[in-house]
């Protein structure tokens, strides 16, 4: 749940913010936006995150 509400958020923005885009850009946007909260998660979830990101 954790990940899900801000995923479900974004993509929500995208759409909203996508509207009136040819689909593959769209398709394009959220690829790389998934692409990119991927690897926000596996760096934190490596502790390859440098600590000065982290929340305390």
């Amino acid at each position: 749940m954790e990940l899900l509400i801000p995923l479900l958020a974004g993509m929500a923005l995208i759409w909203l913010i996508g509207r009136g885009v040819p689909w593959d850009a769209k398709l394009m946007t959220v690829v790389v936006t998934l692409a990119v909260i991927v690897a926000i998660v596996l760096l934190e979830r490596n502790d390859l995150w440098p600590e000065a990101f982290r929340r305390r």
